[in-house]
């Protein structure tokens, strides 16, 4: 084999190498859009476990309204996760659709459902939060994946 020859083959395999860790990355996550969550007065998201591991998908969380108001929210939430500091919007495996109901919960309530994360798993390690707007607030209940 020449010299030239073995540069050129050089040269491909590095161009392959390239291409299959760029192939491999994935789309890169964004970046959450919330500047500032957790404001609503009197109103806060709670998960039924700090820890969870990677291979749970269905996680109990309760809204509090012990506020003086009752409160309408809907069903869609969203996944974020923590990298470096900054939450990162997880993207699901496939696209998840939300029926359209309002919640109406009372001053004082509280109202438990079960969040279905199927489409998530397995999540890797990490700190993640579930992300829900109530009353046109963003509210997060934070978790650990180990």
């Amino acid at each position: 084999m020449t010299r030239q020859t073995r540069k050129l083959f050089s040269f491909f395999g590095i161009v392959c190498m390239v291409i299959l860790l760029w192939a491999c990355t994935g789309p890169e996550a964004e970046p959450t859009p919330y500047e500032e969550v957790n404001t609503l007065r009197g109103v806060r998201l709670t998960l039924d476990k700090e820890v969870y591991e990677s291979e749970d998908d269905r996680f109990l969380l309760t809204v509090h309204n012990d506020s003086s108001k009752e409160v309408t929210y809907g069903v869609a939430y969203t996944l974020e996760k923590l990298n470096n500091h900054q939450w990162y919007v997880v993207e699901p495996e496939e696209e998840i659709a939300f029926i359209m109901i309002a919640h109406i919960l009372g001053s004082g309530e509280e109202a438990q459902e079960e969040i279905n994360l199927d489409f998530y798993e397995p999540l890797e390690p990490g700190h993640y939060r579930i992300v829900r707007e109530i009353e046109g607030e963003v509210l997060t209940a934070e978790f650990q994946v180990r």
